[in-house]
């Protein structure tokens, strides 16, 4: 079964499958099945890059060391599930280039290379 990722800005689709959300703070306005705030950059790393004081490069850096490493369990998990589920893992951006989505699918995918995982 496949991974995906999205923003949870994009319309809902049943081949979504079970809608994981890896916000810290999705609000009310938003649907999902799972919420999995342990995949979510603190607030302070995000009002870091958001605020202009770091690059991506730099945030990438920082994500890997605060919620990459520490959460390896629940990652394994996400890669767990999508062999026998499809799963959508779900944040704000509306493309995943610049968007933390992107590095929790990225690890999951390297921790199963057999596993299909769609980044959008």
């Amino acid at each position: 079964m496949p991974l995906y990722s999205k923003s949870i800005q994009e319309k809902f689709y049943v081949d979504d499958g079970i809608r994981i959300c890896i916000m810290r703070k999705p609000g009310t306005h938003t649907s999902w099945d799972i919420w999995m705030p342990t995949l979510a950059p603190s607030l302070e790393l995000l009002e870091s890059y958001q605020n202009e004081i770091i690059d991506w490069a730099e945030y990438e850096k920082r994500f890997n060391n605060e919620v990459i490493q520490v959460s390896q369990e629940h990652i394994k998990l996400l890669a767990d599930m999508a062999k026998n589920f499809t799963i959508t893992i779900l944040c704000w951006e509306k493309t995943p280039e610049q968007c933390h989505r992107r590095l929790i699918a990225q690890d999951v995918s390297r921790m199963d290379v057999r596993l299909k995982v769609v980044i959008k």
